[in-house]
């Protein structure tokens, strides 16, 4: 009997972890842009009257460089600003209240998650489709009702944090298991 993961074809599994390692590059590129700007805008503090000019020469840059960074590190400092990794973090935390599963259900999980098309449409109710795409699945050695019905009692923002999870390889011993 073939899985679900085996049905996905290469290249499209190739796709998802192109676009996890882009997300991941984009969300690091940002906090070392905030990082940089933020030491920018301390240099010309620290260098007083006429420190914008003196941190541009500094840097064999631009006195407008300098004004971008300054700009970009009022930003980044503002009391509001998010963290670039507030979402790894909630996730995260979402997964760790997962009521547990056994080793062979996450298999399950993340073969169907996988092969799965998870758009937009799933934002209203995504616990109620993996629900039903699990209970669709023929998985050999899974009570497929016992985990949709798990499934089901999950939040929404659990729901989101194992499709991604799942969707970027995680290593499937680190999520909440049970014998």
């Amino acid at each position: 009997m073939s899985t679900p993961e085996q049905d996905t074809p290469d290249w499209l599994q190739d796709v998802w972890e192109a676009d996890a390692a882009q997300g991941r590059l984009h969300r690091a590129a940002e906090e070392i842009a905030d990082r940089r700007a933020l030491a920018i805008a301390r240099g010309v503090s620290e260098a007083g009257r006429g420190g914008r000019e003196t941190v541009a020469v500094r840097l064999g840059s631009r006195v407008g460089a300098v004004d971008k960074a300054l700009a970009r590190a009022r930003g980044a400092a503002r009391p509001g600003h998010l963290p670039y990794d507030l979402t790894d973090r909630l996730f995260a935390l979402e997964i760790a209240e997962v009521a547990p599963l056994t080793a062979p259900q996450w298999q399950a999980l993340h073969g169907l998650v996988r092969s799965t098309v998870v758009d937009v449409t799933w934002l209203h109710d995504p616990a109620e489709l993996l629900a039903g795409e699990v209970e669709d699945a023929e998985v050999d050695g899974v009570d497929t009702d016992d985990l949709a019905a798990t499934v089901r009692s999950w939040t929404r923002a659990q729901t989101v944090a194992v499709l991604e999870a799942l969707r970027q390889d995680v290593d499937l011993a680190t999520l909440p298991t049970r014998p």
